[in-house]
């Protein structure tokens, strides 16, 4: 029997379309938006900066932009990186100071990057804390010029927060990478929102030009959650269930729409390689399932996913051995061998979304896992844990 389960929407393409919609030439209909964890702590920083949303409607929200204004307080972030690094950005279209803080794995989350590319466009940067990661208090002090390099060597969405902000610059923005970006699908997946609004951009130098003018309002469809439907993928193989799942495009910018390859590559004879330095959100899944076929399997190429939410390689490495799974760990990923005895343990996600999903993914098989705070799933994916279920 195939079971048929909803994809949430996507959090990337919420939170770009926020972004987008907030600084529009007019209101905006986003349907099928993701209500999570970083979706409304964006919302309230954007409501606090003077925009207008109305989302009584869990799934589809009006947007209606206005001036920025000061928002008269810190705003707090949780632990979204999203968040904390669009709305940096804004401070390039404010008139006053903008302090950003953040929860304490927030505030362990590096912003220099980002910072040292709005510095060059005329902000300055104060940290309240430790160099480089919030609480930061950002204040224009110059006028932006039209071309910025950024660093996207441990995030994309520094490169993203750029692009998302340029068409309201006065000459719009040049954006480059300094060097190769990782998460490159992301910066896609970027650039095709804002041509969604009816933003110009065009491809310059390895880098993108975007236009002066926009973004216009409009009605938009949020698609499906390529990194959410990457555990059900990944749940539905480790359990033998058949499972359907709607709300996906198959030409998605998404990058982590590779996960059917990837999963579909674990039943080649092993040793087994996967580089995911373009897609380091499925790391988790990938892992989890790997730890149930047979031989050796190892992920590289992401050293970046230890500066998401936790350390994710190191978190993984530990829950794993844990739960009895044969697991190296290396500097950019993970090894994961034959071999292992099955052990009872409660495992610590470290308040990391996608450790916690992984974890219960192990819990499939192993049902003597238990996981703790298993409720911080809310920050990408409310219901995985009733989803879940139905796949056991």
């Amino acid at each position: 029997m195939t079971i048929d389960l909803a994809v949430p929407g996507s959090k990337s393409v919420t939170q770009r379309a926020l972004v987008l919609a907030a600084l529009a030439d007019g209101p905006s209909e986003l349907r099928g938006a993701l209500d999570c964890d970083d979706s409304r702590h964006l919302r309230a920083g954007l409501r606090a900066l003077g925009i207008a949303i109305e989302d009584r409607d869990p799934a589809n929200w009006r947007v209606v932009p206005g001036p920025l204004r000061d928002p008269g307080r810190a705003l707090f972030c949780g632990n979204a990186g999203t968040t904390l690094r669009f709305l940096s950005a804004l401070a390039l279209l404010l008139d006053a100071p903008l302090v950003l803080d953040g929860d304490e794995a927030l505030r362990r989350r590096p912003l220099g990057d980002l910072t040292d590319a709005l510095a060059a466009l005329g902000l300055s940067a104060t940290w309240a804390g430790r160099p480089g990661c919030p609480p930061v208090t950002l204040r224009r002090v110059g006028v932006p010029g039209d071309e910025a390099v950024v660093g996207a060597g441990t995030s994309s969405q520094f490169a993203s927060a750029l692009l998302l902000v340029a068409p309201r610059l006065p000459h719009g923005l040049t954006v480059r990478p300094a060097g190769p970006a990782v998460s490159r699908p992301y910066l896609e997946l970027t650039v095709e929102c804002l041509r969604a609004f009816g933003v110009s951009v065009e491809e310059r130098d390895g880098g993108w030009r975007v236009a002066p003018g926009g973004p216009h309002g409009r009605s938009f469809a949020v698609e499906g959650d390529w990194s959410s439907a990457a555990f059900l993928l990944a749940a539905a193989r480790i359990t033998g269930r058949a499972v359907r799942l709607a709300n996906l495009r198959a030409d998605s910018a998404q990058g982590d729409r590779a996960i059917v390859e990837l999963l579909a590559r674990l039943d080649e004879p092993p040793p087994r390689f996967f580089d995911l330095r373009d897609c380091p959100d499925l790391l988790p899944p990938l892992a989890a399932a790997a730890a149930f076929a047979p031989g050796t399997t190892t992920i590289a190429g992401v050293a970046h996913a230890r500066v998401k939410e936790s350390d994710r390689p190191a978190v993984l490495a530990e829950g794993f051995r844990q739960a009895g799974v044969r697991v190296v760990e290396l500097p950019d990923g993970l090894r994961i061998e034959p071999g292992g005895e099955p052990l009872a343990a409660t495992l610590d996600p470290r308040g990391d979304h996608r450790m916690a999903m992984a974890f219960g993914l192990l819990g499939l098989r192993r049902p003597d896992l238990r996981v703790t705070d298993p409720d911080c799933v809310s920050k990408s994916f409310p219901g995985f844990w009733q989803k879940l279920e139905r796949l056991c």
